[in-house]
């Protein structure tokens, strides 16, 4: 299915609207296109020409999904109970269905250690392109991997930053496209700013016609043009193989958003090192990573104690309460935020 498709049914205007209402929020509405484009088809295929959704409808509907996981028809289900109740609001008498259990994610998250960063960072900066290939992404890496691992932001984030979102004057980078559709700051540290500030060097030397305006993507292939994370996603397997960390497979891990993991529990055991007040450090932690609340944060608390036991006394001597007692050998670890 494509964004050219066009939508036909009785609901064609109003998934529309909805879509539109999602990108003026921010949110990637092509998740939701694909998910109501097959609601589109399942009603003309089985002859629903009336505004409005009865339970057989939605059967209809599901009947069509072959094929899927059942985290993608949880997430299917999601975004069509949102455009139902999208529909309920406006008056529209509409069958809304139960939201499914949601699928459990044993996903063990990995933290990388300071000695494997530093092999990882050794690795990527030795990475040599073989042949001529100007759609190469080379270039971006080191940044990259070092923006991914000292801001904790995701990679989704990171590659959807432009030009005028970095200001070297104070020290910020502007995150507008984010995961929950909440545009934040992201101060850069010293040493960041200078590899930022030798990447775009090298970078403004492509003959690329306007790679500097404010508006084009910060990272860019050879010939100028933005990448999906499929990119550094295949590259990062690559890396790790060179430096002798096992990769498990698909789905498994490690991967590119246990750089987030790392960097957040990195963060907290400086913390804890240095003496600081968890009750006052967690809540900035949060911002930084665009959580929603603290309590997501705190999640990060009980990967510190698993990967860094050592500065549990001294973390348990700073946050008092905020810390649990959980059973290592029966903690549930989610997909992560």
């Amino acid at each position: 299915m494509s964004k050219g498709y066009v939508f036909r049914s009785a609901f064609a205007p109003y998934i529309l609207e909805f879509l539109k209402m999602k990108g003026n929020l921010v949110v990637n509405s092509d998740v939701y296109r694909h998910t109501l484009q097959q609601w589109d088809e399942a009603m003309l295929e089985n002859g629903f020409n009336e505004l409005y959704v009865t339970r057989e409808m939605v059967s209809a509907w599901e009947n069509s999904l072959r094929n899927i996981c059942d985290r993608t028809s949880y997430t299917k289900h999601t975004q069509l109970i949102q455009f139902l109740k999208y529909m309920c609001r406006l008056g529209i008498e509409c069958f809304v269905p139960r939201i499914p259990k949601r699928p459990s994610s044993m996903y063990t998250p990995y933290v990388f250690t300071h000695e494997e960063m530093s092999r990882i960072m050794e690795a990527i900066d030795k990475s040599e392109q073989k042949g001529f290939r100007p759609k190469s992404c080379l270039i971006c890496m080191p940044c990259l991997f070092r923006l991914l691992y000292s801001t904790g932001m995701r990679i989704s984030e990171a590659l959807n930053i432009k030009n005028g979102d970095v200001n070297f004057q104070s020290d910020l980078i502007f995150l507008t496209k984010t995961k929950n559709g909440k545009e934040r700051i992201i101060p850069m540290n010293p040493e960041l700013k200078v590899v930022l500030s030798q990447y775009l060097k090298y970078r403004d030397m492509m003959p690329v016609e306007g790679i500097c305006k404010p508006e084009r993507h910060l990272f860019v292939s050879g010939i100028g043009k933005p990448f999906t994370a499929t990119t550094p996603y295949t590259f990062f397997k690559k890396i790790l193989r060179q430096c002798g960390i096992a990769h498990k497979g698909k789905n498994q891990g490690p991967r590119v958003h246990d750089l987030r993991h790392t960097f957040a529990v990195h963060t907290l055991q400086k913390m804890a090192t240095e003496g600081v007040d968890l009750y006052a450090g967690l809540p900035v932690l949060s911002v930084l990573l665009g959580h929603a609340s603290v309590r997501e944060t705190e999640w990060y608390l009980r990967l510190t104690r698993e990967f860094y036991p050592e500065v549990i006394d001294i973390i348990s001597s700073t946050t008092g309460g905020i810390f649990p007692d959980v059973d290592k050998n029966n903690m549930y670890y989610g997909k992560g935020n």
